[in-house]
């Protein structure tokens, strides 16, 4: 059996180019924000290259952050625009709340989290990493995961030794429980339509909802709704390195 929690992924590296933009960017908010002191998470295809392949990138780098959102974009608009006025169209960086990324509820146990230009950086596991794109909503339509999404898995498992494998997705799975359950109003459930998708797709067979993820949730006894995001801020201050 894959062990999975020792599944440990290399260092960021900062001179990539989503490395080279995001420093420019944690130098601007240090100059403009000298007091900012909350954590600033990278995530999405940007965590990739960071830390596994510098050339994997899709067009924008994804950064979540806690406090003062608006005037964070704010610099990223500033930083990023060519003296014609224009935003450049290559490359760029979106400033997104918490709730864009949905990782596990104990993804910050297994993250990278160090100092960057004075500020608190995060860059979570890329196993969370690549479980955060399974919320990506569907479209009217759609079949099969979004193409990016299932290059992005296909190629973290080249890079890793096959990891994840589907016990490391399982293992993962069964924690997001409450994320599997059918919305009462209706709506589609996009995660679990992209999970189902993702073991045809990747791993070349059928999950067995019920007997892979909500049995082994319940004789886990995983809490209903499963909810740590009302706590994230909190939780993300525990990273603080002057902390008592």
């Amino acid at each position: 059996m894959a062990a999975a929690m020792k599944w440990v992924m290399p260092e960021p590296r900062w001179d990539t180019v989503a490395g080279t933009l995001l420093d420019a960017f944690f130098r601007a908010v240090r100059q403009e924000l000298p007091d900012y002191d909350a954590p600033l998470t990278v995530f999405g295809s940007a965590a990739i290259q960071l830390c596994l392949d510098d050339e994997f990138a899709s067009a924008n780098v994804d950064l979540m952050v806690i406090l003062e959102t608006g005037r964070l974009r704010g610099i990223a608009r500033g930083l990023f625009v060519e003296n014609i006025g224009a935003p450049r169209p290559h490359y760029g960086l979106q400033i997104c709340p918490p709730h864009w990324f949905r990782a596990t509820p104990h993804y910050l146990q297994r993250a990278w989290t160090g100092d960057r230009n004075g500020l608190r950086i995060v860059v979570p596991h890329v196993r969370d990493i690549l479980l955060a794109k399974l919320h990506r909503s569907r479209v009217d339509g759609q079949e099969g995961l979004v193409a990016k999404d299932r290059r992005a898995f296909v190629r973290v498992r080249e890079l890793c030794d096959g990891h994840p494998d589907t016990h490391d997705v399982l293992e993962d799975f069964v924690l997001c429980e409450p994320e599997f359950r059918v919305p009462t109003d209706g709506s589609v459930n996009s995660f679990r339509l992209n999970a189902m998708d993702l073991f045809r797709e990747v791993f070349g067979r059928d999950l067995d909802l019920e007997r892979e993820v909500l049995a082994p949730a319940r004789a886990a006894d995983i809490p209903n709704g499963g909810g740590d995001e009302p706590q994230l801020p909190e939780l993300l201050s525990e990273l603080d390195p002057d902390r008592d």
